[in-house]
């Protein structure tokens, strides 16, 4: 049984390598080539997505050190995108096994541009639930051995996810920002 490292990219607003948004859940299992085909087809069929949107999915191995290349690489659509959201802005899909302790837990930052409505104050109840469904693409229709784990290098173990959770606020990965493209100055009297 070998613990893999997931990376989805998504294509946002160019197709330029920086604005490539990712997540990288963990799973057990020993076929990288089911498991990535699995989570391809998850998304696909996961509404908050659908068939059109453009994605990568490579699987790696987690444990192996670098230079670590990908297993196994699936790609969806071409092109990239667009999203009318600040792509810093994101809702966390938090989990744990067993106790929601250090080591024992993880987070995935889901890009505001993948989830329904608009930005407020807090999220809305209909925007938790939609980052909540996004464990369903982790889980459903894993192939026979696989399941999505909680990775610990410091503990050197992969624990299955037993809990998830999204929180009313929203979060910010300042490294999903856009690249300024103009500067405004003004002298100071």
């Amino acid at each position: 049984m070998a613990t893999y490292r997931v990376q989805i990219g998504f294509q946002l607003d160019s197709t330029l390598p920086r604005d490539v948004v990712t997540i990288s859940p963990h799973f057990n299992g020993d076929n990288p080539q089911a498991l990535g085909d699995a989570v391809k087809n998850n998304l696909i069929g996961f509404g908050a997505l659908g068939p059109t949107m453009p994605f990568t999915v490579k699987v790696y191995d987690a444990i192996k050190p670098p230079p670590n290349y990908p297993l196994y690489t699936v790609a969806n659509g071409t092109g990239a995108a667009t999203t009318a959201k600040p792509r810093e802005v994101a809702m966390c899909l938090s989990y744990y096994s067993t106790w929601n302790r250090p080591t024992y837990r993880g987070r995935l930052y889901i890009p505001a541009g993948l989830i329904p409505g608009g930005l407020a104050l807090r999220p809305t109840q209909s925007q938790i639930d939609a980052v909540l469904l996004w464990k369903t693409v982790f889980t459903n229709s894993m192939p026979a051995g696989h399941n999505w784990v909680i990775y610990s290098a410091k503990r050197g173990q992969a624990d299955g996810v037993s809990h998830v959770w999204v929180d009313d606020e929203w979060d910010t990965v300042r490294s999903r920002g856009l690249k300024s493209t103009m500067r405004t100055t003004q002298n100071v009297p």
